[in-house]
């Protein structure tokens, strides 16, 4: 049986969802009171060796498996595809050793995101 760490919702997306993303769809400026650009909400749990993604799809992403974990915006993911430019939060982009890069808002509302609690807690599982 899998140990839950820590569990919450997810919106996230994938880099290559960002990119292919169409101008309809978020390809502005974001409006206030709206969600960060996503693809997929889900709910998520940290397990002792993975972060399981569960809802119509299921994803795991093994912990062993993470080659970086970062805060904030990138070339890819910008500040215009959040509501007032990246003020209600940033994502939490994790990047596998397959080349598979994932950006999450967990736990979103309008106000910010648990990214920061389950930044600390996935370090902690993969240091």
């Amino acid at each position: 049986m899998k140990t839950l760490l820590i569990t919450g919702t997810a919106l996230w997306c994938f880099k290559h969802e960002v990119l292919t993303r169409g101008k309809d769809r978020g390809g502005g400026i974001r409006i206030t009171g709206g969600p960060p650009f996503h693809q997929h909400a889900t709910d998520i749990a940290l397990t002792e060796k993975s972060i399981e993604l569960s809802g119509n799809e299921y994803y795991s992403v093994p912990l062993d498996r993470i080659s970086q974990l970062y805060i904030g915006f990138d070339e890819y993911y910008t500040k215009t595809l959040m509501h007032n430019f990246g003020l209600g939060g940033q994502p939490l982009r994790i990047a596998t050793s397959s080349g598979q890069v994932m950006y999450f808002f967990i736990d979103y509302h309008f106000f910010g995101s648990a990214n920061q609690n389950w930044f600390n807690q996935i370090k902690a599982q993969i240091v």
